[in-house]
């Protein structure tokens, strides 16, 4: 076994269940939106040789949690504090992955969500960037959150996704479900591709931006699943519209909570 299969297999039991290694020059020079706290790779690690990507699914809503302070700033870490269950459990889990890199070959990696990580999936083969902007991957549609590990390791990289899974979609044909789902309109419709870095989805219009509001409006209000005062559950109803993702539902799900 060659060190990124190595690495892929070591990946699998810290509970990831998609992997793959990005062109990192790609990565570094790919567009990303302002304002949402994202850099170039080499700004996280200056001697960054290889970029590997890693997918957890999210097979349970709970999985999705999020609490924050009220403020005006973003989810990037600025006037707001932020906190989301999915970015700790993934992020944790590929410190897990670092530290055996150093520890069994003496290798330098470095976890972060700061790289636009979608992209990299996309680059390294996971999955499309559908027309609610998130990766669908053929085996899980959406239902996938994402971690970066940069590493000084030279990796081959792996072939960009190839696949146009919305236009292949019979469901999505006439209207993609996840622009229809969306109870104010914040996606734009049509690809995602040839639309500039953060004007696909309308912030404003979407209602996990106004979680860190001060005052909720009601209008907001009627779709934010709240769980205490400052805790929520993120909006994920344009993912659980992808006609992708529902394998999740009919056969992960019930293995994971023992009904199969």
């Amino acid at each position: 076994m060659n060190l990124k299969e190595e690495i892929r297999a070591k990946a699998m039991e810290n509970g990831f269940q998609l992997f793959g290694v990005s062109y990192i020059k790609k990565v570094e020079d790919v567009e990303f939106p302002s304002g949402r706290g994202l850099v170039k790779p080499s700004e996280v690690m200056h001697d960054v040789k290889s970029l590997i990507v890693m997918g957890m699914v999210i097979w349970d809503e709970g999985m999705n949690a999020a609490i924050s302070t009220p403020g005006t700033g973003d989810f990037s870490g600025g006037e707001a504090e932020y906190y989301n269950l999915y970015y700790e459990t993934v992020e944790t889990r590929a410190w897990r992955l670092a530290q055996w890199l150093w520890d069994e070959k003496s290798v330098k990696a470095v976890p972060t969500h700061s790289v636009h990580v979608k992209v990299a999936a996309y680059l390294a083969g996971l999955g499309f960037i559908g027309h609610n902007t998130q990766v669908i991957t053929p085996q899980y549609g959406p239902r996938v959150r994402w971690v970066a590990l940069l590493t000084t390791l030279e990796l081959t990289p792996d072939q960009p996704f190839s696949r146009n899974l919305c236009a292949e979609q019979p469901l999505c044909q006439k209207e993609s479900l996840c622009v229809k789902a969306c109870p104010y309109g914040a996606i734009i419709p049509g690809p995602s591709q040839g639309v500039p870095p953060g004007e696909k989805v309308i912030y404003d219009k979407c209602v996990v931006s106004h979680e860190l509001e001060k005052d909720i409006n009601d209008k907001w209000e009627k779709h934010i699943r709240r769980i205490t005062e400052r805790g929520f559950m993120e909006c994920t109803i344009c993912n659980l519209a992808c006609p992708y993702g529902k394998i999740v539902e009919a056969d992960i799900v019930p293995r994971k909570r023992g009904l199969a």
